[in-house]
């Protein structure tokens, strides 16, 4: 049996931003905390933000220090500020930083600071009590539409989640028409590691796989088109599209194994999670291929591979692999060897990745050896 429910009512469509003042309004709330990091702003969105909340009458505060992985200390800085100036209501616009970071920010308006005695394996759920409406400018994370909140705790260098409840999401694929090539590249590889983690997940449901499929198809089409082009209004729709939907999906889910992977070389490189996400997401759908081979072709497929009658587990991984390295080729991905990395400082991530509790979602039963295996072929087979 499986459940699954649309957690986060969403706003989709450009210039669908303009209705942030008149949503507030309608949740009776008077007083906002936009949350937000220096992109965002340098972009002039937090101004376009600002603007609607001004013509609905709403009063506001501005947190702009999100950093990337945000660290459990600006958390706690932003929830006191929001504290400190009577707010009701919090708005995150951004990555999935920014996101991240603003559900924790209006979840401990209430909760009780520090948030780091809250990041535990497995995650807990604690129940957001403010208002809270997502917008995200890049088309990635999905955090939109997930009740994920992931944080790092730099102290014990461990970076989970808590879950958490959010009101609305606001995607406006306007916002990310100003994104730079790399991380157009870097999210939209993101996103695809998400359907393909929600797709071949053992919580497998029949609408997580209608919105994985949906979203593989389009990321392989688009995505390289919004690499090359990326004031091409129509790539970008279907990218922001195929990010929220990839979130829906694994928000029924969850990611597993390939997020394990990509989390320890986050904490061993600080590269970025996107990046990281697409060099585990080829590898680890090989491992996937011999135990859930059909859902495996399912992704190839999406992908715009044919079969031949012929193959089977082995060659539906494998050319399915292949085929997103080659779009990674396509947008830019350099490979850890070519970056620099040593192989032995990437397998300094197998202990951190082995910790991750979202390896129990894999269709298989992951092992220390795998996982230094893993990190081995990522570093041999993409060059």
């Amino acid at each position: 049996m499986s459940r699954y429910e649309q957690l986060v009512p969403v706003i989709f469509g450009a210039g669908s931003l303009s209705e942030l003042g008149g949503e507030i309004k309608k949740l009776g709330k008077t007083k906002a905390l936009l949350v937000y990091d220096g992109g965002v702003k340098a972009a002039g969105i937090g101004v376009k933000a600002e603007a609607s909340l001004k013509a609905e009458g709403i009063e506001y505060v501005v947190f702009d220090k999100i950093t990337s992985d945000p660290p459990t200390e600006t958390i706690d800085e932003g929830a006191v500020f929001g504290r400190e100036n009577g707010i009701d209501v919090v708005v995150a616009v951004g990555g999935g930083s920014s996101l991240d970071a603003g559900k924790a920010i209006a979840l401990f308006q209430t909760a009780e600071l520090p948030s780091a005695q809250h990041i535990v394996l497995p995650p807990k759920f604690m129940r957001n009590e403010t208002p809270t409406i997502l917008v995200p400018t890049t088309a990635g994370t999905g955090s939109e539409a997930t009740i994920m909140t992931v944080l790092s705790d730099v102290s014990r260098n461990l970076k989970s989640a808590i879950f958490t409840n959010s009101t609305l999401a606001i995607v406006d694929p306007e916002l990310t028409l100003t994104v730079p090539p790399a991380v157009t590249a870097y999210t939209g590889l993101d996103a695809l590691s998400h359907a393909v983690e929600a797709e071949t997940s053992k919580n497998w449901n029949p609408r997580s796989e209608a919105c994985a499929l949906w979203a593989i198809e389009k990321i392989a089409t688009w995505l390289p088109v919004a690499y090359k082009d990326g004031a091409n209004i129509e790539a970008r729709t279907n990218l922001a599209a195929a990010s929220n939907l990839a979130g829906i999906a694994f928000t029924d889910t969850n990611v597993h194994y390939g997020h394990c992977i990509a989390d320890g070389l986050s904490l061993v490189f600080h590269t970025p999670h996107g990046y990281n996400c697409a060099l585990a997401t080829p590898e680890v759908l090989k491992i996937s291929a011999q135990y859930v081979p059909d859902k495996v072709k399912l992704i190839g497929e999406a992908l715009g591979i044919v079969y031949e009658d012929t193959d089977g587990a082995s060659e539906y991984g494998e050319k399915a692999a292949g085929k997103i390295y080659a779009l990674m080729h396509e947008v830019g991905i350099v490979s850890l060897s070519a970056s620099g990395k040593t192989l032995d400082e990437t397998l300094e991530a197998v202990g951190p990745a082995f910790a991750s509790g979202m390896k129990f979602d894999a269709p298989f039963e992951a092992t220390e050896e795998m996982t230094r295996d893993v990190y081995t072929n990522i570093y041999n087979n993409y060059v």
